[in-house]
């Protein structure tokens, strides 16, 4: 059985709008907060809260919305997983690549039937967890990665315990 796959990973809409909400509900918590406890803390200490809060969910917010990037993945047949980022700048234009390079499939990967976060080591040492929800990909692709990565699992699993003993 070959388990080479390759796909073009878009970042999910679902993802984003999940995030801004919970963004959202961060910021309105501490706004809500810093007006509904007027007895307990003194006012520069409810602004604080409140401030922080909308900080942290503007940061947050700022921090999903940069790693938003297509990511080419493949994987070779040997199981070799190769990442390249590339940034498409038009419908039109040829993608040009940002970073590309070979990766490792880390042991903290998820894989459920409706969402997979792989975690991968580059080349330079750097983790890098990748999201994969069903609107990033199409269903064939979906399924096909989900296979490979279970298949990759396993197999770093038997050779983890071949060199244990």
């Amino acid at each position: 059985m070959s388990i080479a796959v390759s796909a073009d990973i878009k970042p999910s809409r679902l993802l984003l709008l999940v995030t801004g909400f919970a963004c959202l509900c961060v910021a309105l918590a501490g706004i809500l907060m810093s007006l509904l406890m007027p007895g307990t803390l003194s006012l520069p200490a409810r602004l604080g809260l409140a401030g922080g809060c909308i900080l942290a969910a503007a940061v947050a917010l700022a921090m999903v919305l940069r790693d938003r990037k297509v990511i080419w993945l493949h994987i070779s047949g040997t199981g070799q997983i190769r990442v390249v980022e590339h940034l498409v700048q038009s419908a039109r234009a040829k993608p040009q690549v940002m970073k590309a390079g070979l990766a490792q499939l880390l042991a903290g990967s998820t894989i459920w039937p409706g969402m997979l976060f792989l975690r991968l080591r580059l080349e330079n040492g750097k983790t890098r967890t990748i999201p994969i929800l069903p609107d990033s990909v199409s269903e064939d692709t979906f399924r096909s990665l989900s296979v490979a990565c279970r298949w990759l699992i396993s197999h770093n699993t038997a050779k983890a315990k071949m060199l244990e003993k």
